[in-house]
């Protein structure tokens, strides 16, 4: 083979390669920050534990965190569910910029995660829980 065919081959698959990439880029899912930040929220509520989140909380909802009898019944509702599979940004166009919703998935169905941001972007407004015919019981 000649120096020329080994270029053109190569260059050929370096293309080839390329295209691939920006496809599955393209084609893939990639979380958001908010996101991210849901899975975050709902780890530490299976792990009934949210001392690693309360930064991402507003001050004055801070203690909110701290009551043991609702976080307990969020993470039995969230452990409830099995394995956690990740968050998916599920917020209607034309919404307030601050607001979020996301369709929480798990082993055993989906629950509804909302929040609302404030003007730090600090969680002001969090809600989890079963949402309208979502398959919660399955």
């Amino acid at each position: 083979m000649s120096p020329r065919f080994n270029r053109r081959l190569f260059i050929t698959a370096f293309v080839i390669i390329v295209a691939l990439v920006v496809v599955a880029n393209l084609i893939g899912h990639r979380e958001n920050r908010y996101e991210r930040m849901a899975d975050t929220i709902t780890h530490a509520l299976a792990r009934n534990d949210m001392a690693p989140v309360q930064k991402d909380f507003n001050a004055v909802d801070r203690p909110e965190l701290q009551d043991r009898e609702r976080v307990g019944a969020l993470s039995n509702l969230v452990v409830s569910m099995g394995a956690f599979k990740g968050s998916k940004e599920t917020t209607p166009r034309g919404s307030d910029p601050n607001y979020h919703q996301f369709v929480e998935t798990f082993a055993k169905g989906t629950l509804a995660e909302k929040f609302m941001l404030d003007p730090d972007g600090k969680i002001t407004r969090f809600h989890i829980g079963p949402s309208a015919g979502a398959n919660a019981g399955s």
